[in-house]
């Protein structure tokens, strides 16, 4: 096949799947599935079976046959957040690898939710309209949720909720053999984590409503969504009777009913049951469910990276990480000021730096997120600002691109790398050097407004021979900035073998 032709495989808790697209053109030409679990048991905090690996590595070498007969020579594979928790989860991956040649890449939820954004948005015929107004996609992993929510054509908010079908479904089959009314016990259980993640959301999301467009619910996609679409819109009584009608029945009812496997069977119950419960706290107006999933975003994402899609998502990323600050009541002048000059100084630089268009990205995420460590206590709150990004799933960021984004918070302030290297050896020279450079930059543009004044709104930068001269436009009386900057350009200096100099130009002589 030519070179347009992508071959995606996706390795999931209760599943294995490969796609092949023409990225040219959109076009499906091949889906595979294998039922293959080799990662359910992980929510009890079980190690993957070493026997389920047999089986995986015969599923892998179909796929890797099946794209060798269809002549594709373009394909990765990529291993889902949740399979990726498993205590032995890199032991199985190197046992993939010596086994079939194919080294999975673990997704992040981060990077999951963002991909699956991508695919609704370039293949939901209605994204457009619906978005404009409230609206919010309900992404379904295995042990986890996602809601982002959307107005005005834009992301708003993104978060992620500990708490999806087969984690439920654990739950589910633990009640059945000790409560004498599992469903409504399972029901309750539902409401209050809901409830829990619910009311730290902003009070406008938690009062808006929305239009939800739902991904990831595969039992109940199969049996609403026609066979040649990939939606079906529910209002919110239909789906209020299927509820009904689902808590009270059997197995065996709904395997005919749904047309089900025995192993698809005990999701429908969880799925519902949470569904349900998200409608009522986003006050739904309608249901919008869409039959893509992980693997349909990946192949879309590759689609976009090799250009046949001019329309990018970068600033889904961006608004995420607005939202993250604001969650933590970062104070928005100075973070808006801060994020202008890095930007600034990065596109000055770039002959001493020779960074790339994503590096720009992670800088200016930096630049929105790196003093949310004030919210715990501003006493060396680049350490809190370094823990809390750590422990946070950023839209459309890998797990080590939200580790580089944490140390450049880290090194933002007083420390830095050269002074923490415990730390900072937990990521690779090449991370590391990346680390560096955008520390010694967020340093410089935190510094120009260090007393969070704004006193200074414009600069220019020259680079000379052996220093680079930054000229800062104000009126003001600068000597704390002079101080601070004079302080943090050292580190700039180590990094890039120049001395930045700090130039006043008065606005009104």
């Amino acid at each position: 096949m030519a070179d347009d032709y992508f071959g995606a495989i996706l390795v999931n808790v209760s599943s294995m799947e490969l796609s092949i697209v023409n990225l040219k053109t959109g076009t499906q030409v091949e889906r595979v599935k294998s039922t293959v679990a080799i990662g359910e048991n992980i929510y009890n905090h079980e190690e993957i079976d070493f026997e389920t690996v047999a089986d995986a590595v015969e599923a892998l070498r179909g796929f890797l046959q099946v794209l060798k007969d269809d002549g594709v020579t373009n394909y990765r594979i990529w291993g889902s957040q949740a399979l990726s928790t498993a205590p032995n989860a890199e032991f199985i991956r190197d046992q993939l690898f010596v086994r079939t040649g194919l080294h999975i890449e673990w997704l992040s939820l981060g990077e999951e939710s963002f991909v699956r954004n991508e695919a609704i948005a370039l293949h939901l015929d209605n994204y457009a309209e619906l978005v404009q107004d409230h609206a919010a996609i309900i992404g379904l992993n295995s042990g986890s949720t996602t809601l982002s929510f959307f107005g005005s054509g834009s992301l708003v908010a993104s978060h992620n909720m500990k708490l999806g079908p087969i984690r439920i479904k654990e739950v589910l089959q633990n009640l059945r053999a000790t409560a004498p009314n599992p469903v409504d016990v399972l029901d309750d259980y539902i409401n209050s984590k809901v409830d829990d993640f619910y009311r730290f959301l902003p009070h406008n999301l938690r009062t808006s409503s929305n239009q939800v467009i739902l991904i990831g619910a595969a039992p109940i996609n199969n049996y609403f969504i026609p066979n040649d679409q990939i939606s079906h819109t529910l209002s919110r009584k239909q789906f209020t009777k299927f509820t009904n009608e689902v808590a009270g029945a059997s197995n065996q009812y709904l395997m005919e009913r749904l047309h089900l496997t025995e192993e698809n069977v005990e999701l429908v119950l969880p799925e519902v049951l949470l569904i349900q419960k998200l409608l009522t706290v986003v006050h739904a107006d309608k249901l919008h469910l869409v039959n893509l999933n992980v693997l349909d975003g990946l192949t879309t994402n590759q689609a976009i990276e090799a250009g046949y899609h001019k329309y990018h998502f970068e600033n889904q990323i961006l608004a995420a990480a607005d939202d993250l600050a604001h969650r933590y009541r970062v104070e928005p002048h100075h973070m808006e000021l801060v994020r202008k000059f890095s930007l600034h100084l990065f596109d000055q630089l770039r002959t001493l730096h020779h960074l790339t268009t994503r590096d720009r990205l992670l800088l200016q995420v930096a630049a929105i997120v790196h003093d949310i460590g004030g919210f715990i206590d501003t006493h060396e709150h680049y350490l809190h600002s370094d823990y809390v990004l750590k422990q946070s799933e950023m839209l459309g960021l890998s797990a080590e691109e939200t580790q580089i984004i944490a140390a450049v918070s880290r090194y933002h302030s007083t420390r830095t790398p050269a002074e923490d290297l415990a730390h900072f050896r937990l990521l690779d020279p090449e991370k590391r050097l990346t680390v560096a450079k955008l520390s010694a930059i967020l340093r410089i543009a935190d510094a120009l407004d260090d007393a969070h004044q704004q006193t200074i709104q414009k600069i220019s930068v020259s680079v000379r021979t052996n220093k680079v001269i930054i000229t800062v436009f104000s009126d003001d009386e600068l000597s704390l900035i002079r101080w601070a900057f004079n302080y943090k350009a050292q580190f700039f200096t180590d990094v890039f073998g120049l001395q930045p100099v700090l130039k006043q130009r008065r606005l009104h002589k």
